[in-house]
């Protein structure tokens, strides 16, 4: 006598296969959604950081201003600071040169400029410029649809352009507001308060 054993048959087996290839799409489609998600939080940790480390520099250098005028390339006398609503120049400490053996001096000329979408800082190696002097340039922000430059005056109103028409031209603002809009996260609002004036 033959003993008969039960197995599975074609049925079962394509039933089983279907079941899992279902299985395996289901799984397949969550892991690529937790990659991407973790693509877009890293992308968005790394747009955080570089905002936040834009946000410190231009605080470190604007709380570090100081009123001194400058011989641009031109060759003509470029005040302390100068602000337009889309950037603006000014001197400011902070350079360091603790033993003085350096021959270069502690203060930077620096522009802060928005154009091409992006955030610039611009730095020159010398307070009076030469023809052939060059400013090195770097991108602090990328993917910044709107920016606006203004400044407070001593009677706390502000202005788009700095000097203001018809004002001391030796002051500087008590503050600059800086404006951003960055694209897929909305407007962002900085106040930077310079050092209080002598005058």
């Amino acid at each position: 006598m033959f003993k008969r054993f039960s197995g599975f048959t074609l049925l079962e087996i394509l039933v089983a296969l279907f079941v899992f290839a279902i299985l395996s799409l289901i799984l397949a489609s969550s892991l690529r959604s937790v990659i991407t998600a973790q693509s877009v939080t890293e992308k968005n940790a790394e747009r955080l950081r570089e905002m936040q480390l834009a946000i410190l520099v231009i605080s470190r250098d604007v709380e570090q201003a100081v009123d001194r005028s400058v011989k641009i390339a031109a060759g003509r006398e470029e005040k302390a600071l100068v602000g337009t609503p889309q950037g603006f120049s000014f001197t400011h400490m902070g350079i360091a040169n603790p033993t003085g053996n350096l021959k270069r001096s502690t203060l930077q000329r620096t522009r802060y400029a928005y154009h091409d979408n992006k955030l610039w800082r611009m730095v020159w190696p010398v307070l009076d410029q030469a023809p052939e002097t060059i400013a090195h340039s770097r991108q602090l922000l990328a993917n910044v649809t709107y920016a606006q430059f203004q400044y407070l005056d001593k009677e706390k109103h502000f202005q788009s352009n700095w000097p203001v028409e018809g004002g001391d031209p030796r002051l500087l603002p008590l503050a600059i507001k800086v404006t951003l809009v960055i694209s897929g996260w909305g407007k962002i609002t900085q106040l930077y308060v310079l050092p209080i004036q002598s005058k």
